[in-house]
């Protein structure tokens, strides 16, 4: 992410670079010093003498740490979208809400989004039907109907071979002529027959319909005294249940209490004089008439249950039988109805119509009457009759077969295809109308949002949620001190903003590649305070530190420094590196008095090291000296 640095920032860049220059400055001063002092004054040293600095043994803390410069960022933080050219139908969250991982934050209007889900999961429906009805192969039914459908086109094709027959013309001969005699005396008159015919037919139509009136209600009344018949049974056969259960009730204590005690569960007799009774005992062939009373009541129970099903059977029957019979005799009073109104459109035709509609339909007889005649007697187009019932044959034979030999895997793989094809629509149209609900990617605060309902969605238009409930700082470190640092270790963070106070932090993050040389130029001009150009100091490596803090006075951008201990050791035996030499036999210490001490030395810091056999605390030694500079101090006692 590129940002623009604030004017803060700026500033403290450049007080670093200055802080630095100086510094650089003034250590090539001494350097110089130094270096002119060895080549000038030098030789001039034979005759001075050196006054040697004697420092005790003391005991202390050895800290060592790694400092990392950087500024407060979010812990979190991301930035989510619609797409482009989209209409926003609400937003449900404003700048500073905070919202949880998965929150809906806005919506799209999605009715045609819906519409093609729903249109997408109907095609799903359909292919797996297809699908499902090829594996299952055709049904009985399937089967009897293409049989049906290959006996019937070779029915066809027989009847169109064969010669005709002289009883066909002769028939059709007949019919011609009957037409044409018709026609004839339609022509020439009236047709009294035709009418007289349709009075009959309309009496006899008046009498069916009344009869299919009076048999629904004689079916009515029937079927109800049946119904009403089977009811009463049921209710008897209940009450019969009922009797039967407390029978059995009975008998089932009687029996229980007969087998605990023996006695006679209600007669009892008098045991002594003062009128104490007590149950009576039972004798064996009474017991048993007890358990067999039992059994008895066991089997009425049993039979009674059994009679109750079937008269509750016998009154659904009747019930069913009831509305059966009432519609069946509902539907001929239709038929009957419907036979009346043909048979009074006949009557009207005939009595109304008169001879011209007759004439007309005595024509239309005759014309087909005629067309029978001469296929029969001359059809030129037999033969092209023949060739389509034949292939009508052959067409229904192989449907017949196809049907018979079972599924089609060139089908079926067809059917599959066009089923998962459906699926990835559906998927693809389920996908769209979820993404019509944005969500937060993360649980934080809302810091930016430009959707606006009712608009169409842009490029820029996005909702930007940070996680504000800690912080993490990102910087580098040298190719000195990452060997020395590891995630989980502590830091404490100093915060420019918020002077003389230190907030904890953990090291998240060690980079196991350094910066690119790009990148590593700035972080090391903005670290050690060099300005643009300065040549590299070595590679650098990135490193994150976690804060979490709620103060409210941190803000997002602030410059830190944090300190990583790399190193903690309590009240250890501590000397200035200055003082150690190295011999033959390894490390020593020149005592005060001048003697050699030989040391077991152990980690060091800065200009201290820890001694861990060899010296105690208290003890003095020498600590070897540059000369001193005119009015200057001596250079083992420069401060570092």
């Amino acid at each position: 992410m590129t940002a623009t640095p604030s004017p803060r920032r700026r500033r403290i860049r450049w007080r670093r670079i200055l802080t630095g220059l100086a510094l650089l400055i003034g250590l090539g001063v001494v350097v110089g010093a130094l270096i002119a002092r060895q080549i000038l004054v030098r030789p001039n040293l034979e005759g001075q003498a050196v006054e040697p600095i004697v420092v005790p043994v003391e005991r202390g803390d050895l800290i060592d740490t790694v400092s990392v410069n950087g500024a407060l960022e979010p812990r979190d933080e991301a930035r989510v979208s619609f797409p482009e050219e989209a209409r926003v139908r609400e937003v449900l969250v404003e700048r500073g809400d905070t919202v949880a991982a998965g929150a809906i934050l806005a919506r799209l209007e999605t009715r045609d989004l819906e519409l093609k889900v729903a249109s997408v999961r109907a095609e799903v429906d359909q292919a797996q039907q297809a699908l499902d009805k090829l594996a299952a192969g055709p049904s009985e039914a399937d089967l009897a109907q293409a049989a049906a459908r290959v006996a019937r086109a070779r029915a066809d094709l027989v009847a169109s071979g064969q010669e005709v027959r002289q009883i066909d013309i002769d028939v059709a001969k007949a019919r011609l002529d009957t037409a044409r005699q018709r026609l004839a005396d339609l022509e020439a008159g009236t047709a009294p027959d035709d009418l007289s015919a349709a009075e009959k037919g309309l009496a006899s139509a008046e009498e069916a319909l009344e009869e299919a009136r009076q048999n629904v209600e004689q079916t009515r009344d029937s079927a109800s005294r049946a119904k009403t018949d089977a009811q009463q049974a049921l209710e008897q056969g209940a009450q019969e249940l009922e009797r039967v259960q407390r029978a059995y009730s009975d008998a089932w204590w009687d029996w229980d209490y007969v087998q605990r005690t023996g006695r006679h569960p209600t007669e009892t007799e008098v045991v002594d004089e003062s009128g104490r009774t007590v149950h009576r005992e039972l004798s064996q062939r009474e017991v048993e008439a007890f358990r067999r009373a039992l059994a008895d009541a066991e089997t009425s129970l049993r039979n009674g249950e059994q009679s109750v099903k079937n008269l509750s059977e016998a009154y659904d029957q009747a019930r069913e039988n009831e509305v059966r019979q009432i519609e069946a005799a509902g539907r001929g009073v239709a038929t009957a109805e419907r036979n009346l109104a043909d048979a009074r459109r006949t009557y009207e035709t005939a009595r109304t119509k008169g001879v011209q509609a007759t004439i007309l339909e005595a024509r239309k007889d005759l014309a087909e009457a005629e067309k029978s005649y001469k296929d029969l007697v001359d059809n030129p187009a037999r033969p092209a009759r023949q060739a389509e019932l034949e292939a009508a044959l052959l067409e229904a034979v192989a449907e017949e077969r196809k049907l018979r030999a079972g599924p089609d895997p060139v089908e079926q793989a067809r059917a599959r295809t066009a089923l998962e094809q459906a699926r990835a629509a559906l998927a693809t149209a389920e996908a769209n109308l979820d993404a019509a609900a944005l969500k937060a990617p993360i649980a934080g605060t809302v810091v930016d949002i430009t959707l606006k309902p009712g608009t169409l969605t842009t490029t820029s238009d996005a909702v930007r949620i940070a996680d504000l409930r800690g912080f993490l700082i990102r910087g580098q470190v040298t190719e000195q001190d990452v060997a020395r640092v590891r995630a989980g270790q502590m830091a404490q963070v100093s915060i420019d903003s918020v002077p003389g106070e230190s907030f904890p932090g953990e090291l998240t993050l060690v980079g196991a590649l350094p910066v690119s040389q790009g990148d590593q130029s700035q972080a090391q001009s903005d670290q050690f305070g060099f300005g643009p150009g300065s040549a590299p100091l070595g590679g650098l490596y990135p490193v994150e530190i976690a804060m979490q803090t709620d103060d409210e006075r941190l803000r997002v951008g602030m410059a830190t420094t944090a300190s990583i201990e790399i190193l903690a050791i309590k009240d250890v035996l501590l000397i200035p590196l200055q003082a150690v030499e190295y011999g033959e036999a390894g490390p020593f210490v020149r005592r005060a008095g001048g003697e050699e001490a030989p040391v077991e030395l152990g980690a060091s810091s800065g200009d201290q090291v820890q001694v861990l056999k060899g010296l105690s605390e208290g003890d003095q030694i020498i600590v070897p000296t540059i000369p001193p500079m005119e009015g200057g101090p001596p250079m083992g006692m420069l401060a570092p």
